[in-house]
């Protein structure tokens, strides 16, 4: 019998099989990589600010001043900036004590009041955090939000309605012109600050806002 002749595929053959043997290889990878961003992706959306604080209750263990608390959250304690308002500072730097009938290092005007308002209200109570879409935190690293005793007193308004607090005017947030509503009836009312407060005692920010406004 005659021998069968082994069949040897010619070069355009061989080159076709590694082209698909290549492009599968090269399929398989980039469907992993594919599934390893979205892995990563997913692990950070669970470690957001979003994710960890938004509407999520958590109690006030410490009131720094009038606008910024601690809170103790999933077993550590975060720092958290009243977004929207500005209270007197309990300790002036040497910039805003220049403007200031009080030195660097003292309290400004209304700060101490402030300070116990806030205390008053907030610590060892249940909060409930709300964030804002964007800018959640501040150059400090704080926490920006606002904070709920219930459904219906947010502390942050309600420190400017008593006149225990500035409306904010430098950065732009969701509640904005509702804060400015409320400072400017605290303002006529004489209520908290507005009672005595001079425009030396105010923040420097707020001096030259209102400079501008007389402009």
């Amino acid at each position: 019998m005659p021998k069968r002749r082994r069949y040897n595929p010619g070069p355009a053959i061989l080159m076709r099989r590694r082209a698909r043997q290549w492009a599968s290889w090269i399929a398989l990878v980039v469907v992993l990589i594919l599934a390893a961003t979205e892995r990563m992706g997913c692990l950070a959306s669970q470690g957001s600010d979003t994710q960890q604080y938004n509407n999520k209750v958590f109690r006030v263990s410490r009131v720094v001043d009038g606008d910024t608390v601690y809170l103790d959250a999933h077993g550590q304690t975060i720092k958290v900036r009243l977004l929207g308002i500005d209270a007197p500072e309990l300790h002036l730097q040497p910039a805003d004590a220049e403007n200031n009938e009080t030195s660097a290092g003292q309290p400004a005007y209304w700060a101490v009041k402030a300070s116990e308002y806030l205390r008053n209200r907030a610590l060892d109570k249940q909060v409930t955090v709300v964030l804002e879409p964007l800018d959640q935190r501040d150059r400090y690293g704080r926490l920006l939000a606002y904070l709920y005793l219930n459904e219906s007193e947010m502390l942050n308004l309600e420190m400017i309605q008593q006149g225990q607090a500035y409306a904010d005017r430098r950065f732009k947030h969701s509640y904005q012109r509702v804060f400015e509503q409320a400072e400017t009836q605290a303002q006529r009312q004489k209520l908290g600050l507005w009672a005595k407060v001079q425009e030396t005692q105010m923040p420097s920010w707020r001096q030259r806002w209102l400079q501008k406004q007389g402009n």
